[in-house]
């Protein structure tokens, strides 16, 4: 069995994971910035990915697309670094067309293409990395609070919208990656809002419990001599 049969095999067998893989290998290899030691490399894909709101570990499926089906291979490793070389272009195409992307990320219907500029205008992407970096510092200051309630009120109507039109619309393969974009920044609002909300309920609950106590201590009279 050739390259574009495997590549099909791999696809039925991991599906959407598989599909979003291939689509990061793909924009990695037309990315232009930066040092290069081969097309693409870990860290830029785990980047990728985490931009699109995906966080897991991709090496497993990279030896299988390297080791079993041989469209990529290793052309750099060392102890921080592994980067890889696409040997077969022409197969990642079209192994990315049988998962209904284009490899060249274009829509050919308009009202889909203005639904993806309508989303990028919102600068989604920016607004699920402030999200994250909210939910790493633990503590939800007030400051972050009314910044996500401006956003709740401002951007995220408007990028609710946008994914349901796409969904009522029959996008969800064209628009994929900006309606679970859309849906990682609910999600990641609603955990800021919600430890936001649990962090005021619990001041409350210490400021009334230390009242309760001051309240009850035993008046004592000083000797004012």
């Amino acid at each position: 069995m050739g390259v574009e049969g495997k590549l099909r095999e791999f696809i039925a067998e991991y599906g959407e994971r598989a599909c979003i893989l291939l689509k990061a290998i793909y924009e990695e290899l037309s990315s232009e910035s930066g040092l290069k030691l081969g097309d693409f490399s870990v860290k830029g894909l785990r980047s990728r990915l985490k931009s699109w709101g995906i966080e897991y570990n991709p090496v497993p499926l990279l030896l299988k697309l390297e080791k079993e089906i041989g469209v990529i291979e290793t052309s750099y490793r060392s102890t921080t670094q592994r980067w890889w070389h696409v040997i077969d272009r022409r197969a990642l195409e079209n192994a990315l067309g049988e998962c209904g992307v284009s490899s060249h990320n274009e829509i050919g219907d308009p009202r889909a293409r203005l639904l993806r500029l309508q989303f990028h205008v919102l600068r989604p992407y920016e607004i699920l990395e402030a999200f994250k970096r909210i939910q790493s510092r633990g503590a939800v200051s007030r400051g972050d609070l009314e910044f996500v309630r401006r956003i709740a009120f401002n951007e995220l109507p408007l990028l609710i919208k946008i994914k349901e039109e796409a969904e009522n619309l029959g996008y969800n393969i064209e628009l994929r990656e900006e309606i679970e974009v859309i849906e990682k920044i609910v999600e990641a609002a609603e955990k800021v809002i919600l430890t936001g909300d649990s962090e005021k309920a619990g001041s409350t609950w210490r400021t009334h419990q230390y009242a309760l106590r001051e309240q009850n201590k035993p008046y004592t009279l000083t000797d004012s001599s």
